[in-house]
């Protein structure tokens, strides 16, 4: 069988400024597509799509090294004992001989610090080649746990492997991975193997698929249980021990601080339950008020402490904390609880919170001050999922009186819209407008002028590789609280990049939530385009008995609202689909009605595609002088259109039929 075109979508159109050397959206206008942003006309402050961090790669995967390392040198030590190659102490695995380490311990207590720490001496310790690192998202507040398959797309991206061979088994990638990691160990002069750290694992089966296998790689687990895994090696993590608690809190204090030495101390880090996460922020604290007494703090925790049940007095040291910030700094913090993925950018928080850029990175900057968020790289934040999580109980402070109202206000009875929800419309917005105009550019063709809200194509596809999980949960957060337009117009905007890096597990999932929202929303033009990328995403994991259904549902509802264009891509993509299965005749007449479709809307590029598809199918039943004409109007159309790309295959494919 000779080439078949690209399975199609639809486009997507955006408006916008560029200024300077960074992607600039002075004013983003008039919505997505045929849909109205919410606060999208209004948005003109001066906002900056920041030009993010790329993919890490395997000699650069580790997180830095961030904030004081108290204690913990047992552990340490036993850590490193494990992750050393020269040593023969380990697990197995039904991959072969394997190190795996797993360090549990309760939520906040240090669990990804001392796994970091690990890392980064074994890394000036030279032991390894590369260093990986994934956040399985086991406990992450809004955001799923990440699937065994996911992870490994994660890490594998991170190894510099060629995507485009990366099959969407899990199985069959689990063996890609580790043929990559031999890779790896194998391109490098002294064959060190490679580290892999995989954080924040909820259950076994996330860890499962990420054994290395044999060559003397590591994998380093963190989780807040004990899994089950055959043959690992457990490292249990309990609260620090007084005097390093102590110590911890002494660290944020300066050498001259009066307060190094008082009893106070003790008496807090007691209150603080010896947990990190409580004794950073309290540190933190301190470090800000100078004439903050240790010992009346450790009282005011005690006090708070009469209102909650939270494990260790967690929420009363981040009440405490809280109860220092500025009005606005709370009102972020408490909006941030809420924003959706792991981590977020400048930029985003500036629409979230509805502020201008450097407002927003100034209050930032104070609350990572305060230890209740951390920038992971330059420009972006974060929050640890206990802090996130007590973010959402909280009620954002109004320090705007002109807050807009809601139509029906809390109960259908009018009054002031919920500011967290407000929110979460801006955030949702400002990813989809942003990810339509990466989309155009990824769409682009010779001639066009995509939208400039980047510099070109690296650019807007850098913005989505950084951006990806964020986009996902926002399909994922839209579709839970029944916003329609996001929920469908978004998965659409990702179809062709999830297509480009091959996260067709992703594509299955946001195209399905595309398909069942609008579905329930009777929008049928929607659900029509989210069967056509569902079906495509079915096909690539060759699922196409399920992908004929899909093409089918889109062809059907794309008639029933007159889109004779978009009817024309799903009869293509449909014919495609029944050719797989050896449904010549059928993918005949798919291609024929998609043909004829693409003539009635003057489409040449699409009926070029249809004439090539056409004519691949009629090989396969031996009709070669109707191929050949077939190829030969291809050809005349690619040369019309200036298509390169398909002219060449239309050669390739013509060929084949005169072979005959």
């Amino acid at each position: 069988m000779g080439w078949k075109r690209e399975p199609e979508g639809t486009t997507n159109t955006v408006t916008g400024d560029v200024s300077g050397t960074v992607a600039q959206a002075q004013k983003i206008e008039g919505g997505v597509g045929n849909t109205t942003m919410h606060n999208a006309t209004t948005v003109t402050h001066n906002t900056v799509v920041q030009q993010e961090r790329g993919l890490p790669t395997a000699l650069q995967g580790l997180p830095p090294l961030v904030g004081e390392f108290v204690g913990r040198e047992e552990q340490l030590h036993e850590l490193l004992d494990f992750l050393d190659p020269a040593r023969t102490a380990g697990g197995t695995s039904g991959s072969g001989a394997v190190v795996v380490s797993a360090v549990a311990g309760m939520g906040g207590i240090g669990k990804t610090a001392l796994a970091v720490r690990a890392a980064h001496q074994a890394w000036e310790q030279g032991w390894f080649s590369g260093y990986l690192f994934v956040d399985l998202h086991g406990y992450t507040p809004g955001t799923d746990p990440l699937t065994g398959t996911a992870a490994l797309d994660a890490l594998l991206r991170q190894t510099g492997a060629d995507l485009e061979e990366m099959p969407p088994d899990t199985a069959e990638r689990a063996v890609f991975y580790r043929s990559a990691l031999a890779d790896l160990a194998g391109a490098d002069e002294q064959r060190r193997p490679v580290l892999v750290v995989a954080d924040n694992a909820h259950r076994a089966d996330q860890v499962r698929p990420l054994l290395p296998g044999p060559g003397g790689h590591r994998l380093l687990v963190t989780s807040r249980e004990a899994l089950a895994l055959d043959g690992h090696s457990p490292v249990r993590l309990d609260t620090l021990d007084p005097d390093d608690a102590v110590e911890l809190l002494r660290s944020r204090l300066g050498a001259d601080d009066a307060r190094r030495g008082e009893e106070g101390l003790g008496k807090l880090a007691s209150r603080c339950g010896y947990l990190p996460l409580a004794l950073k922020i309290a540190a933190a604290l301190l470090a800000r008020k100078t004439r903050l007494d240790p010992a009346r703090l450790a009282v005011r925790l005690g006090e708070l402490a009469k209102f909650a049940d939270d494990e260790h007095d967690l929420a009363a040291v981040f009440n405490a904390s809280l109860g220092y910030l500025a009005p606005r700094e709370l009102e972020v913090f408490a909006l941030l609880g809420s924003a959706p993925g792991t981590d977020i950018s400048t930029p985003a928080v500036a629409f979230m919170v509805d502020s201008e850029v450097e407002d927003a990175e100034e209050v930032l900057e104070e609350l990572a001050a305060a230890h209740l968020i951390t920038s992971p790289a330059p420009g972006r934040w974060a929050m640890h999922d206990l802090v996130a999580a007590h973010a959402r109980t909280l009620t954002p402070p109004t320090t705007d009186s002109d807050a807009p109202e809601d139509e029906n206000g809390p109960g259908g009875t009018g009054g002031p819209a919920d500011p967290r929800e407000l929110a979460l419309d801006r955030v949702l917005d400002f990813y989809t407008v942003v990810a339509d105009a990466a989309d155009d550019h990824l769409r682009a063709l010779r001639g066009d002028t995509p939208p400039a809200l980047f510099p070109g194509r690296e650019e807007a596809l850098g913005w989505l590789d950084v951006e990806i999980d964020n986009l996902l949960a926002c399909v994922r957060i839209a579709r839970q609280t029944h916003r329609t337009r996001v929920a469908t117009r978004l998965p659409q905007c990702l179809s062709i990049y999830l297509r480009l890096r091959r996260r067709f597990i992703e594509a299955i999932e946001v195209h399905t939530l595309a398909s069942e929202t609008a579905l329930q929303a009777g929008d049928t033009g929607g659900e029509a385009s989210a069967w056509n990328n569902l079906g495509n995403a079915l096909h690539q994991v060759r699922r196409f008995d399920e992908a004929i259904d899909a093409h089918t549902r889109a062809r059907e509802a794309f008639h029933q609202t007159d889109d004779s264009h978009h009817e024309a891509q799903a009869w293509n993509n449909l014919g495609n689909a029944l050719a797989e299965v050896r449904r010549f005749t059928e993918a005949i007449g798919a291609h024929t009605r998609a043909r004829d479709l693409y003539q009635q809307a003057g489409d040449a590029r699409g009926e070029a595609s249809a004439w090539n598809n056409l004519g691949t199918a009629l090989q396969e039943v031996r009709r070669f002088d109707e191929a050949i004409d077939a190829h030969t109007r291809d050809l005349s159309y690619c040369q019309q259109v200036g298509d390169a790309h398909s002219e060449a295959q239309a050669w390739n494919n013509l060929g084949l039929a005169l072979r005959q």
